[in-house]
C-alpha cells in the first residue's frame, strides 16, 4: 500500500535553501511553470522528471513536463501518452480526486509509489522499466472548485528510489509547492479569461465600428478591460506612443459613429 499524507499549511519556521524560495516566486512568472518547480525541488531532493497533470471528469490531461536533462523533455509526453492510453484508470489519483473535491477546505494530498507497488504489470513494464523509473512522488490539491492538479515527481535508477528522508524533505516543501503552483495557475486562468473577454470585445467592435482597424479594435478591447496604456503596449508588443495614436485615432472614429469614446462608456459597451 503506497503511503498517502495529508498537506498541512506551511510551518512557519520552515527553512528552505534561498535558491528554493528563488525558484518558488519565479513560478508564477515563468514561461514554464514545471521548469521553475523542478528547480525548486531540485535545491531540496535530486528528481529526475516531473509533470503537470490536471484531472476532468476524471480523465487526466498533460499540461506541462519537465525534465532535469532538458534532452529528455520527450520521456514526459511519450510516458503520458501511454499511461493515459492504458493505465490511469488503475492509478490511486482518482479515488484520491475524489476525496479531495469532496472535502473543501482540503489542503491536498501527497504520495509516495514506488515501481514494484504498481497493480498493473503491464504499466510498470511500459513505462517505469521502459524508462527505468524506480518511483513516483506525488502531490495533489484543488486551486479552485472542481480543479484537481497534480505535479508528478519521478526518480530513475541513476538518482534511485526515494529515501525516507528525501520524502520528509518533499513533504516538507510541499505545502509551499502547493502554494506556488496554486498562484502560477490563477494567473494563467486570469490571462485566459482577459484573452477570452479582450476576443470577444474586439468581434463585438468589428460589427458596431467597422471603420475601426484591427490595431484600433485591439487597443479598445484592452481599455475596456482597465488596462493602462503601458499594459496595452506590452500585451501588443508596440510602443506606448503607438498605443496613445491608435486610441485618439479610435475615439475620433467611435465619436462619429455615435458610440461611446472614453474608457468608462467602452468598458459599459463591452463588458
Amino acid at each position: 500500500m503506497s503511503p498517502i499524507w495529508d498537506l498541512p499549511d506551511p510551518h512557519a519556521d520552515a527553512a528552505l535553501p534561498s535558491r528554493a524560495v528563488a525558484a518558488l516566486l519565479d513560478v508564477a512568472l515563468s514561461p514554464s511553470s514545471a521548469d521553475a518547480l523542478l528547480r525548486a525541488v531540485q535545491t531540496v531532493v535530486p528528481v529526475d522528471y516531473l509533470s503537470l497533470v490536471r484531472l476532468r471528469s476524471d480523465r487526466p490531461e498533460l499540461v506541462e513536463g519537465s525534465a532535469s536533462r532538458p534532452q529528455e523533455r520527450a520521456v514526459v509526453a511519450q510516458c503520458f501518452g501511454i499511461y493515459r492510453r492504458h493505465y490511469y484508470r488503475r492509478d490511486a489519483i482518482l479515488p484520491l480526486a475524489h476525496q479531495l473535491t469532496g472535502r473543501p477546505g482540503r489542503e491536498g494530498v501527497a504520495l509516495h509509489c514506488r515501481a514494484d507497488q504498481l497493480p498493473d504489470a503491464g504499466w510498470r513494464a511500459d513505462i517505469y522499466e521502459r524508462e527505468r523509473l524506480t518511483d513516483r512522488f506525488t502531490l495533489m490539491h484543488v486551486p479552485a472548485p472542481g480543479q484537481v492538479q497534480v505535479i508528478h515527481l519521478y526518480r530513475d535508477e541513476r538518482q534511485g528510489r526515494f529515501l525516507p528522508q528525501e520524502v520528509e524533505r518533499l513533504l516538507g516543501l510541499a505545502p509551499l509547492l502547493r502554494q506556488a503552483h496554486a498562484a502560477a495557475w490563477r494567473a494563467g486562468a486570469a490571462l485566459a479569461d482577459r484573452a477570452s473577454r479582450v476576443e470577444d470585445g474586439e468581434r463585438r467592435l468589428q460589427r458596431l465600428a467597422p471603420s475601426l482597424s484591427p490595431r484600433e479594435r485591439a487597443v479598445c478591447a484592452r481599455i475596456a478591460l482597465g488596462l493602462s496604456a503601458d499594459g496595452i503596449a506590452a500585451d501588443l508588443d508596440v510602443a506606448p506612443s503607438t498605443v496613445i495614436t491608435l486610441r485618439k485615432r479610435a475615439y475620433l472614429k467611435l465619436a462619429d459613429a455615435g458610440l461611446p469614446s472614453q474608457r468608462l462608456g467602452l468598458a459599459r459597451l463591452l463588458n
